[in-house]
């Protein structure tokens, strides 16, 4: 490998961001699955070194993936470390994806839209500054390249004339939602900073972090996995063990896509850029 994930060099490769932090509200979206874990634990260290403030929010949904066993040992472990995540309950059960499915809506879709939904709610009810808040988003590097092949596959070679049976946003609109995470920071007009730690990092290099500090992980597989592409990209990925350069993934994308440039997103407005941009 070329590169590894650790505290120390993360925290060399990050200090100018982390150094900014220390009169920020900073809010930590939690899964339980690998990236935000590491993430989790990245920014629980750098707050004690940094001496800044952080919450981590979690989602019981879908809640067939949040076994009680899992839940306890993931809960165990982070208070271990000091660090209390704040769970919320969705307003429906996990029967609200099997419908949307029936209805030919993306299942993948509808959960994100409902965890961002109660996301967004919290951090309403209780941010009264914008301007002084950190959103922390867990995407890798493997994200951006699925998202890159993702973009590459429907919206170049898909024919225009097949109407699929699976509803999902427009190829515009999936474009400027994933362009974004190219960015490691962004800094929203009258809104919140978005933080992005883990971009320049492999799924090799963090599935050894999280095996060198083992943290716990949530156990079962959603029910609708196989509805996510960078699910299906990753797999190859994984079978192959590629190992990827944000530098040049960064290059490709920039000429092939013609990313926006980052002033693009810097003038979406809060409210626009949580509900349908993150």
């Amino acid at each position: 490998m070329k590169s590894c994930l650790n505290y120390s060099s993360w925290k060399t490769h990050n200090q100018a961001i982390l150094k900014d932090l220390s009169d920020k509200k900073v809010m930590v979206p939690y899964s339980g699955g690998k990236d935000s874990s590491v993430v989790l634990y990245l920014i629980q260290k750098a707050a004690e070194e940094f001496d800044f403030t952080y919450e981590a929010h979690g989602v019981f949904f879908p809640a067939n993936v949040y076994s009680a066993e899992d839940v306890k040992k993931i809960d165990s472990y982070w208070h271990k470390r000091n660090v209390s995540i704040l769970w919320h309950k969705a307003p429906v059960s996990d029967e609200y994806l099997a419908e949307a499915l029936k209805k030919g809506q993306s299942p993948c879709l509808t959960c994100i839209q409902m965890k961002k939904k109660i996301l967004a709610s919290q951090l309403n009810r209780t941010i009264s500054d914008w301007n002084s808040t950190v959103i922390i988003m867990s995407y890798s590097l493997w994200d951006l390249v699925s998202a890159t092949l993702e973009h590459i596959s429907k919206a170049t070679f898909s024919d225009k004339d097949y109407s699929s049976s699976l509803q999902q946003k427009s190829s515009d609109e999936r474009f400027i939602e994933t362009a974004q995470r190219f960015y490691p920071l962004l800094k929203l007009k009258g809104g919140p900073t978005i933080y992005k730690p883990l971009i320049k990092y492999n799924d090799q290099e963090i599935k050894n972090f999280i095996l060198e500090n083992s943290i716990p992980l949530t156990t079962t597989s959603c029910s609708y996995k196989e509805f996510r592409p960078k699910r299906i990209f990753a797999t190859y990925y994984e079978k192959t063990d590629l190992f990827f350069d944000y530098s040049k993934v960064l290059d490709f994308s920039k000429k092939v896509l013609d990313l926006p440039e980052i002033s693009y997103y810097e003038e979406i407005g809060m409210e626009k850029y949580i509900a349908k941009v993150i």
